[in-house]
């Protein structure tokens, strides 16, 4: 008797197993990539804090005082000879330490804001630097909007419409890449001493409560 030698290609039971194994392996693989993904984006945004709080201090170093705002000045554009990039509020190079990773509206939504608390305060008399925060992931406004303000209200400032809070939409769990004045970032979620939970009803109320301010205030 003759052997039938087999000729042809995949059987259709065959592609069908092989298409089944590659659906629940992609299963498997894919949260695990996109959880490397957001962790990756938030180290890379940590290390952009970083660097702008170092640019801060060099600032500091000049000026004697902490970056402000007041009309018809930029942050973007006082920091630009120690960053050489962000020429002013409106330059948003995609590559920019200015631009998180995980901002994915970068041209209607600043990344990083600055503690409004310390505008010009002179850097000498800031106490606890090390606890003292000077920038945070930003660009949230009171109403869940964006905003390109450079600015950050503490956690016990009244609400207005130009108030700016912590993003807690960008990073995995709510968490938050903060630079403080020392220099020094890390990442942290809606606590104090940092800032309070959202839905706390002291947040935002207008009233003041020795607690909440402490990092943002430069004498406390």
């Amino acid at each position: 008797m003759q052997s039938r030698n087999r000729t042809g290609g995949f059987t259709l039971v065959e592609l069908l197993v092989v298409i089944g194994i590659i659906a629940v392996l992609m299963g498997i693989l894919l949260p695990a990539l996109q959880k490397s993904r957001s962790y990756a984006n938030q180290v890379s945004c940590t290390a952009n804090i970083r660097q702008l709080a170092t640019a801060l201090n060099m600032y500091a170093n000049d000026y004697k005082v902490f970056i402000g705002y007041a009309s018809a000045t930029d942050r973007k554009a006082a920091l630009y000879p120690y960053l050489k990039m962000g020429r002013n509020n409106a330059d948003n190079a995609t590559m920019s330490v200015w631009n998180c990773p995980a901002n994915a509206d970068i041209f209607n939504r600043a990344s990083y804001g600055f503690n409004t608390k310390l505008n010009y305060v002179k850097y000498a008399r800031i106490r606890r630097p090390s606890e003292k925060v000077a920038l945070c992931d930003g660009g949230l406004k009171e109403d869940g909007t964006s905003s390109m303000a450079t600015h950050m209200w503490s956690p016990g400032t009244a609400p207005s419409t130009s108030a700016c809070r912590p993003d807690y939409t960008r990073h995995a769990k709510g968490m938050i890449g903060i630079g403080y004045v020392d220099g020094h970032a890390e990442t942290l979620p809606m606590t104090l001493p940092f800032y309070l939970p959202l839905g706390d009803a002291r947040l935002g109320n207008g009233v003041m409560y020795p607690e909440i301010d402490t990092a943002w205030v430069p004498q406390q």
